[in-house]
């Protein structure tokens, strides 16, 4: 829950100092303003609510990518997969003042095994761990819940099929 909330915070101040790529442009030639991201990095994907922070292809110019999705509407993410990098996927309240305000039911399948996940839950998958499908019920425009996907990989890539 402390990754969720930290991530969070992050979040919304990146998402607050690239709205202001004014400030940014106008700084653009000092040593600092390599480390501000304006690239594209967000956009309307239709199976979440609203815009979507996506840097999946070396934005963050970090050994990391992310994806931040908001969730107000019933979704599932049905095939099977593994990476061969580290992944942490979180599920948290959609009411910014109170992460924890969470009403949804996350049904997630790691290997052959599922978990039924009914309050804010981080989980961690290792290089390799079968995972999915991920059926995310209980949510609404008024009670949705933030996806927030971290990988240790400065590139997403395509996911390895569990069949492969």
């Amino acid at each position: 829950m402390l990754i969720g909330a930290c991530f969070a915070g992050l979040l919304a101040f990146v998402g607050l100092s690239a709205s202001s790529q004014d400030a940014a442009n106008e700084k653009a030639d000092t040593d600092s303003a390599q480390y501000i991201i304006t690239a594209d990095l967000y956009r309307e994907i239709d199976h979440y609510t609203g815009t979507s922070l996506v840097a999946h292809n070396g934005e963050l110019k970090a050994p990391v990518s992310m994806g931040y999705h908001c969730i107000a509407k019933p979704i599932s993410f049905d095939k099977p997969h593994s990476h061969n990098f580290e992944e942490i996927l979180c599920f948290m309240g959609g009411n910014p003042l109170d992460i924890t305000d969470f009403d949804a039911i996350v049904e997630y399948t790691i290997g052959d095994e599922k978990h039924i996940i009914t309050q804010p839950a981080c989980v961690s998958m290792p290089p390799g761990q079968v995972h999915c499908p991920i059926s995310i019920k209980n949510v609404s425009v008024e009670k949705p819940i933030v996806f927030l996907e971290i990988s240790l990989a400065q590139e997403y890539g395509t996911p390895k099929d569990a069949a492969d």
